[in-house]
């Protein structure tokens, strides 16, 4: 049997919509070792020293709030007590996610082992490259 090209009907294409991946930018210095958390923190948000003290008090609570988690209902009270826009939250929690600092389960923010997955796996991977190894306490 012989099918016309006009009888094969089109089905219209869906947009698939997949959970986009966070990423963001983190700024390493040769030679300018980060020797404490704020200083980590002003890695990942080395555009705004502002959100970058927010960004770790926000990542305290959250570790405060383990095994539990933190609920994301959160954001409402912590941007009206911290004097943040809705913008502002968003970009630290964009950050936060992005680094691998913390993850979203189950509607509710906890920490993550990302951030040194990644740390260690550039580790290993220049380890091997370069025949350094790696120091790690």
């Amino acid at each position: 049997m012989k099918l016309r090209l006009l009888e094969v009907k089109q089905v219209p294409r869906r947009a698939v919509r997949r959970p986009a991946k966070q990423k963001t930018t983190i700024l390493f210095k040769a030679g300018n070792l980060p020797s404490t958390p704020e200083e980590l923190f002003r890695r990942v948000f080395w555009k705004s020293d502002f959100l970058a003290g927010e960004a770790h008090s926000f990542w305290k609570e959250v570790k405060k709030a383990e095994p539990s988690g933190l609920p994301i209902q959160a954001w409402k009270d912590w941007i009206s007590k911290r004097g943040m826009s809705v913008g502002q939250f968003y970009n630290m929690i964009h950050g936060l996610v992005g680094a691998g600092f913390i993850e979203k389960r189950d509607s509710k923010w906890h920490m993550s082992g990302g951030f040194m997955q990644e740390l260690e796996q550039m580790m290993k991977v220049y380890s091997s490259e370069s025949g350094y190894e790696a120091k790690v306490k």
